[in-house]
């Protein structure tokens, strides 16, 4: 799944480290979105409450482009619909 994640975004989202997160470069957000999605609550089955898959998979963001006011992030579902859920109890 192909999402745009703006610069404002960003900053929430690195806010929800325990450390600062320097966002300069595709592979810095790519990075901050891989340590963002091991909170993905998993249930002991292997299950998460943001997708029905059988399993955990094995990565969750696949790569990230810069664009002028953001970045364009291919990203799991799952981490998507967790993405959301962070940014709307904002």
């Amino acid at each position: 799944m192909r999402i745009k994640l703006k610069t404002e975004q960003l900053d929430i989202l690195a806010k929800r480290l325990r450390f600062e997160v320097m966002l300069q470069q595709p592979r810095d957000v790519r990075g901050m979105l891989d340590v963002l999605g091991k909170d993905i609550p998993w249930d002991e089955t292997g299950l998460n409450k943001f997708d029905n898959s059988p399993r955990r998979p094995g990565r969750l963001t696949f790569s990230v482009e810069a664009t002028k006011d953001g970045y364009i992030c291919d990203i799991h579902p799952a981490l998507a619909q967790y993405i959301h859920t962070l940014l709307a109890s904002e």
